[in-house]
């Protein structure tokens, strides 16, 4: 009895054994040959693989008759049946074919790749080509062509979330390659540290994405993903030049009110010599051997500027490597790199509205507002991605982004950030998946604008998606940790009833496939964002404006929501979605900086036990947490591509309409530092329209862009009128009232195909000379002639 009771469980096991059978193969685009790293291979009931970085997979089963379904986002399923023996291994090799347009691939929205239209928020995606086509030299010139966002200045909007903050804090998240990109003291982007040249493309989400994101992502994420080898070496160079050409002697002036005037604007031709700008970057990108990539990339930039005493002169070198494991099957690691530096003089405000061109102060270095600055901004990334043989994700990622700003205003600093992420993403059965992290962010700050500062923000987070027939559903939280110094997360919670050390933010959303390429959505997200070093500490004065410390400013917090349709469109073969969106977005405690009278240290002024005499110098701005927000709008956007009749066409068009309101009872001193209407928030344009369409026709391509940003309804009161006879921006008031209309800028540009590998180019941007700013004092190129040449082999 003994012996059966031993034998019988090993005959049962062996026989489990003999009836056992493995799967394997690869899986490859069928057109370029390249691997479909990540693609799924799924059984009959719901088992299966991923395809590794070797574009392999392979399945253990049982023996007998299975459906095997090959799925990769972007391109079409395949389904294969197999009859496997008892101890076989059968080898499948399959090739898939590419989507079209309406199978656009996005990552950004659950940190795993979807199909566009399943997406349960409002995403545009900018690809490589139009960078190149735009000849585009500065990162943000193409993010301000994407529906729903505007750029005031350097500092990025979408839908009408941000206003002008004076280069601290964002409540946009720039990340790159799903790592943020801003910097540890400002909080700000540093623009010309983004690798355009490696750019794979660009993810712009819309709405509260802080579940995911964290901090700074309140009002949305711009996720700049980078390039990786194909099969065979390829090398680009893009060579421009730009020409500033003369800004127009009858460009609008200041002597009617209400619309477009005329004056003479000879004044503004302040260079007898033509200023112009070159730009040439390079990209190599190769497979070594069978299991390592490299990419190497750069750009040198020298741009004379198109205003008296300003230049700029960067240079930049990015790098992406990719180890792929022989002995460890799924397991590859990487170290990517990026270094950028750049010096010059940069403008801030114009001497008078009739010389919009010159520096206030003209070049006196004691008068001047030009800043003398150097700059070096250098970020490394290393990284850790394992596939289980079940096709689970374990990724560990961290990043160093170091910033030296040297200047000779007092305002040097330096800065380092230090993130680590380690994700845990599983795709269960029956199309769930399911995404945990945990990341940590330090900072530390040494600077003569902040003082010496540290940061620390910790945070973990779950996210889940399930797919039901025709439904897609998205939900997730994150409890965030952050301290700066001894100052540490303080937020009341309606579910604990008390004040907690840590900030809970949930997010859901669902889609909703009514027909083929019909998508119906509906989303809620939470965000919030905490004060930068900067907001709290920076203590400065530029051109006669006074920047007052706030230590004791707060999060801000908020909240988005949004219904909409995604249509998919097709004419003749050009196929794309139209997409109608209706959204509101809600902030608490909204922090900006606000003008009034301060104390040196920040304190508020005490006008009843004053602590001396009131003088200029205690005027000034400060980050203040100065009102609750409410912002509605709607969005319509078309993105698309293909043939009409012998003409490929591209095309990114979308208009935006934002209402955004004070809510509640703002303090009146706030409200007293509204240049007009005292509830529409400032520096937002409630219109943008946004368009452009390129048309290929055998070697020649045509492409034109526009964009209208409406008239700010409220800027600051202080830049409108004098005060205590201290005007900062002289003519600004006439100026501004001489242009309530708002501001078509449209852009055309033709290529030729000269062979396989060259394109030359001729473009023209601003070609109507439209004289316009986005921001007070800050007057935008005139017209500008760039020559470009492409080389690709």
């Amino acid at each position: 009895m003994r012996i059966l009771i031993i034998i019988l469980p090993l005959l049962f096991t062996l026989n489990n054994l003999a009836q056992s059978a493995t799967i394997k193969g690869k899986v490859t685009d069928k057109k370029t040959k390249e691997d479909l790293i990540g693609a799924n291979v799924l059984l009959e009931d719901g088992t299966g693989a991923a395809v590794d970085f070797n574009g392999e997979y392979k399945i253990k089963t049982s023996a007998g008759e299975h459906t095997i379904t090959f799925k990769y986002v972007g391109y079409e399923d395949v389904v294969k049946k197999v009859a496997v023996g008892d101890g076989e291994t059968y080898v499948l090799d399959i090739e898939l074919s590419e989507g079209n347009q309406l199978n656009d691939v996005v990552i950004s929205a659950s940190k795993f790749e979807q199909k566009l239209g399943e997406v349960a928020v409002s995403m545009n995606v900018i690809k490589p080509d139009l960078i190149d086509n735009k000849a585009i030299v500065n990162p943000e010139d193409i993010i301000d062509q994407c529906p729903g966002v505007q750029m005031n200045e350097n500092q990025v909007s979408i839908r009408g979330g941000s206003g002008f903050s004076y280069g601290s804090g964002s409540r946009v998240l720039v990340m790159v390659d799903d790592l943020p990109m801003l910097s540890a003291d400002a909080g700000d982007v540093k623009w010309s540290a983004i690798p355009l040249e490696n750019t794979e493309q660009i993810e712009v989400m819309k709405g509260a994405s802080s579940v995911l994101y964290g901090s700074s992502a309140l009002n949305g994420i711009i996720n700049i993903r980078t390039k990786y080898p194909r099969n065979e070496p390829v090398t680009k160079i893009n060579i421009s030049n730009g020409i500033y050409l003369p800004s127009s002697g009858t460009q609008r002036g200041t002597s009617l009110n209400g619309g477009d005037s005329i004056l003479d604007r000879s004044v503004n031709n302040w260079n007898p010599n033509t200023n112009y700008y070159v730009s040439a970057n390079f990209l190599h990108s190769r497979k070594i051997k069978e299991n390592f990539d490299l990419v190497v990339g750069g750009n040198y930039t020298s741009d004379l500027g198109y205003r008296l005493g300003e230049d700029e002169h960067r240079g930049r070198f990015n790098f992406n490597t990719r180890y792929r494991s022989k002995k460890i099957e799924g397991l590859s690691a990487g170290l990517n790199g990026n270094f950028n530096a750049s010096k010059g003089h940069l403008f801030f405000l114009w001497q008078n509205a009739d010389s919009v061109f010159y520096p206030q102060g003209l070049l006196d270095t004691a008068t001047t507002t030009l800043t003398a600055y150097t700059s070096y901004r250098t970020n490394i990334d290393p990284y850790i991605t394992y596939y289980d043989s079940s096709g689970n994700r374990h990724s560990l990622r961290g990043r160093w982004f170091s910033t030296i700003n040297e200047n000779t205003t007092d305002q040097s600093s330096i800065a380092n950030l230090y993130y680590a992420e380690y994700q845990f993403q599983k795709h269960w059965k029956n199309d769930f998946t399911t995404t945990i992290g945990v990341m940590n962010n330090y900072s530390t700050v040494d600077s003569e604008l902040y003082g010496n500062h540290f940061a620390n923000n910790t945070a973990g987070f779950i996210q889940a998606d399930k797919k039901y027939k025709k439904f897609t559903f998205s939900g997730g939280m994150r409890i965030e940790y952050y301290q700066i110094d001894s100052t540490q997360t303080r937020e009341y919670s309606k579910l604990f009833r008390d004040t907690i050390g840590f900030k809970p933010v949930m997010r859901f959303g669902t889609t909703y496939e009514a027909a083929k390429y019909t998508f119906i959505r509906a989303s809620y997200g939470e965000g919030y964002r905490f004060p930068t070093i900067a907001e709290r500490y920076i203590k400065t004065t530029v051109g006669g404006l006074n920047i007052f410390p706030n230590p004791s400013v707060n999060a801000e917090t908020g909240w988005s929501a949004e219904i909409g349709v995604k249509q998919g469109v097709k004419i003749g073969n050009f196929q794309g979605f139209l997409d109608l969106a209706g959204f509101m977005t809600g902030y608490n405690n909204m922090m900006e900086f606000t003008f009034g009278f301060y104390e040196t240290n920040g304190q508020p002024w005490n006008f009843q036990n004053p602590s001396g005499t009131l003088t200029l110098n205690n005027f000034g701005a400060q980050s203040k947490n100065v009102e609750n927000a409410i912002i509605k709008g709607g969005e319509i956007s078309l993105i698309g591509q293909g043939e009409i009749g012998p003409i490929n066409v591209t095309a990114l068009i979308g208009y935006t309409y934002i209402d955004p309101r004070s809510a509640g009872t703002p303090d009146s001193a706030y409200l007293e530092t509204f240049s007009d209407s005292p509830d529409i928030l400032k520096y937002r344009s409630q219109h943008l329209g946004k368009a452009d369409v390129q048309m290929d026709y055998k070697k020649l391509s045509l492409g034109v862009s526009t964009r209208y940003n409406s008239f700010q309804a409220n800027v600051d009161q202080t830049f409108v009128d004098p005060f205590l006879g201290q005007i900062i921006l002289p003519g600004y008031t006439d100026y501004r009232n001489a242009r309530r209309t708002g501001d078509m800028i449209l852009d055309m540009r033709f290529s030729f195909q000269a062979s396989k590998s060259s394109k030359v180019a001729i473009l023209m941007n601003n070609v109507l000379n439209r004289e316009y700013s986005n921001r007070p004092g800050n007057v935008m190129p005139p017209r500008t002639l760039i020559f470009q040449y492409q080389f690709t082999f």
